[in-house]
């Protein structure tokens, strides 16, 4: 996925945005111009606006900041980081490479959803001064707001099932356990379509019953890790078999490609 723009380095690592971050921001916002009002009442409508884009643009600075921690710890096990890229449904580091053992795996997944929970305690901890008095309860739903969806996000990316980071956790204690990284992530990986297909069928439940729009949400987010574990399944299956050749049909292969 290529970013839209381009907001430079930091630590490092080229970092951009999709034009479909727009959609996170979107919908925080609205949800926050929509519940605030009438959870928070007695403000003016400004002090509502600025209030929601704060909360926007901190959460994107928390997927940021989730996905330069898997960045940081990958650079330190000698895996190189391309570029992180923020969009519709979160944040990607894309590493060209792949961790070296399965102690280095565990320790560039779990990273991330630490530095989410990190972030969650944090919020929580800026929103308790003003949650006591009427005149800060907005700053204190804003910091709380985001400290809750800090949690959450931690909490959904620990599910074993990749390309989640839990899933990555599987992976690693799998390879530790068997001794297979190609398998680890093969069975990884279908663990990811088997909890997406949950997701779509949920969603789809939600929308049937009439509960709401979220349906949708859950099945897009559904379809988006069911292709990507079938990609990085057939990716691992592929990296088995090329491992488990004999050198010679590696370069008999290699003869039969044509150069593209």
């Amino acid at each position: 996925m290529k970013a839209t723009l381009s907001l430079g380095r930091i630590a490092g690592v080229r970092v951009g945005l999709h034009w479909s971050v727009l959609g996170i921001v979107a919908i925080l916002v609205s949800l926050a111009l929509a519940r605030w009002p009438v959870m928070v009442p007695g403000y003016s409508w400004v002090a509502y606006a600025v209030a929601a884009v704060t909360t926007a643009v901190l959460f994107v600075g928390s997927l940021l900041a989730h996905e330069l921690a898997h960045a940081v710890v990958a650079r330190r096990e000698d895996v190189d980081v391309g570029a992180i890229t923020l969009w519709l449904l979160g944040g990607v580091a894309q590493l060209r490479g792949d961790a070296t053992t399965p102690a280095a795996a565990l320790r560039i997944a779990v990273v991330g959803p630490a530095m989410s929970l990190a972030l969650a305690v944090v919020f929580g901890l800026i929103s308790l001064p003003f949650a006591g008095g009427d005149g800060g309860m907005l700053v204190a739903v804003t910091f709380g707001y985001l400290g809750v969806i800090n949690l959450v996000l931690a909490v959904f990316n620990l599910i074993p099932a990749a390309p989640l980071d839990g899933g990555r956790i599987l992976r690693a204690a799998l390879w530790h356990w068997r001794g297979d990284r190609d398998k680890a992530a093969v069975w990884s990986a279908r663990a990811g379509r088997v909890f997406g297909i949950g997701l779509i069928a949920l969603g789809a439940v939600w929308l049937f019953v009439g509960a709401g729009a979220d349906g949708l949400w859950w099945i897009l987010i559904g379809l988006f890790i069911v292709t990507v574990a079938g990609a990085e399944e057939q990716q691992a299956t592929l990296s088995g078999s090329l491992r488990n050749r004999p050198a010679g049909d590696h370069h008999a292969a290699g003869r039969r490609v044509p150069a593209r």
